[in-house]
């Protein structure tokens, strides 16, 4: 079901820190997961190596690909980021790839949820609201 590609590219995983998310992709478990607070100084450096990480998946990804947005919050420079990074989703997707898209949110965190639901408007993808707790 993984690609052989999918299946040699190296796991990313990044820890996180008081300004900048966990990502955690790996590929053979096809678990790939942004989660935590988002709004380092310096979001495209923070973002590229992710971005250059998904774009090699994009080559020839999982038959399926569930990707899990998992934030508490984030600034207006990462949400460039993860509209780079929806864009990556939907060429796999517009590629003939299933790709479902779990965002999760606090029960009274209108503003992640609204914010949601903008983001799977703009990349055109469907996206499966989930409530944190």
């Amino acid at each position: 079901m993984n690609s052989v590609m999918a299946n040699l590219l190296e796991p990313l995983t990044i820890v996180s820190t008081k300004d900048t998310p966990s990502v955690i992709f790996e590929p053979l478990k096809g678990r790939f997961e942004v989660s935590g607070r988002s709004f380092p100084l310096n979001a495209k450096g923070f973002y590229q190596p992710v971005l250059d990480w998904l774009n090699s998946y994009a080559q020839n990804p999982n038959e399926k690909t569930e990707f899990v947005f998992r934030l508490e919050y984030f600034n207006t420079p990462s949400s460039k980021s993860i509209t780079d990074i929806l864009k990556i989703l939907k060429n796999i997707k517009d590629n003939g790839h299933n790709i479902s898209i779990l965002w999760y949110y606090e029960e009274d965190d209108i503003d992640i949820l609204d914010l949601g639901h903008v983001f799977s408007r703009i990349a055109d993808l469907p996206f499966e609201f989930r409530d944190a707790n």
